[in-house]
């Protein structure tokens, strides 16, 4: 009688030992990962509901930390402008001092005024063309490297230059009140945009850059925005050029009038006091935005810790629990393949 073995064959065997094989190799290399990373292999499915919320906490740290970047970047254009806005008024405060203490009368030391006015002035326009990152920071939207324009230097437009326009207003002398407050009204035209001849206005004259565009804004995060931005075009800084100019076009020394000297030099120190006093309520404002940027950013560094360690507790892995399901896993792979070789070697020759 022929008996027939009920059990798998031979074949199907080994199939099922490598299958068995390939899945114990598989899941050693999943948790040799979740071991190596502190996370499980398939966060998703490991967690089932919690899915949605580690999504939503993964998308809120991917934004937030998108938003400290570009913060970062505002901050440290921020941090600049104020440095040059400092800058600005150390530059222009010895011609005002100068100027100040020869206000009331024409003397020896008045003919030094119009040397330090060019050299503030000069020092005030290098100054207004500073860039960050290679834009313009006091220019609008616009990218010129020269915000204002150079006081000897003519408008490409126009072949006019600040100082040409300024020494033929002033061609006539200042012999009297009656003549300065006749110059007087003609540059208060020329800074107010209000002159006869528009190429003689400030924006045609001096300034550069963009006109009539909002202020710059920082955004905050969460919906919130703060302007910052500060244009050489502001009322500040007119007034600072306006003062310097003042004294740099005409040595105060050479009016022979003392009232019309005093008047003179009273008008340009209380422009340039004005304009400077202006400049610095900008480097407050911009200070005072930089110090929300930090503070925005430490509250996404602190909140990013919160979705960190919430994220952790669901899809983290135990270290100890890990490193024992990667040594279980090891030891049962290296068992079946032990098995699955001495199987192999299996003969039925060996037993004849």
């Amino acid at each position: 009688m022929i008996y027939l073995s009920k059990g798998p064959s031979t074949l199907y065997s080994s199939l099922l030992r490598r299958n068995q094989n390939a899945e114990l190799s598989t899941r050693l290399s999943e948790a040799e990962q979740e071991l190596s990373t502190g996370y499980k292999a398939d966060i998703y499915k490991s967690i089932g509901l919690g899915a949605t919320e580690a999504l939503s906490l993964n998308a809120t740290l991917d934004r937030d930390e998108a938003q400290a970047t570009t913060n970062s970047l505002v901050l440290s254009r921020l941090e600049m402008m104020t440095t040059s806005l400092s800058a600005m008024r150390e530059s222009v405060q010895d011609v005002l001092d100068v100027a100040i203490s020869n206000a009331g009368h024409s003397s020896d030391a008045a003919s030094g005024i119009q040397v330090a006015a060019k050299a503030a002035l000069e020092a005030f326009i290098g100054q207004a063309g500073q860039s960050y990152g290679g834009t313009a920071l006091f220019a609008g939207v616009s990218n010129t490297s020269n915000v204002l324009q150079t006081w000897s230097e003519a408008q490409a437009d126009s072949g006019l230059s600040p100082q040409g326009v300024f020494e033929s207003l002033l061609s006539g002398g200042l012999n009297s009140v009656a003549d300065v407050d006749a110059a007087l009204a003609e540059i208060d035209a020329i800074f107010s945009d209000s002159a006869a001849d528009p190429d003689t206005n400030y924006q045609s004259l001096f300034y550069n850059g963009s006109t009539g565009n909002a202020p710059a804004r920082a955004n905050l995060g969460d919906g919130v925005s703060v302007a910052y931005g500060v244009q050489a075009d502001d009322e500040a800084f007119r007034q600072v050029v306006k003062g310097l100019s003042m004294l740099a076009s005409l040595d105060p020394a050479t009016i022979d009038d003392s009232e019309a000297y005093s008047k003179w030099v009273d008008a340009a120190v209380s422009a340039i006091s004005a304009g400077s006093a202006g400049l610095l309520d900008s480097e407050t404002q911009v200070s005072t935005v930089a110090a929300r940027l930090e503070a925005q950013n430490e509250r996404i560094a602190d909140r990013a810790i919160l979705y960190k360690t919430r994220l952790l507790e669901l899809d983290g892995v135990d270290a100890y629990e890990a490193a024992s399901n990667v040594t279980t896993l090891q030891t049962q792979l290296e068992a079946s393949y032990t098995v699955s070789a001495r199987l192999s070697n299996l003969s039925f020759l060996n037993y004849m």
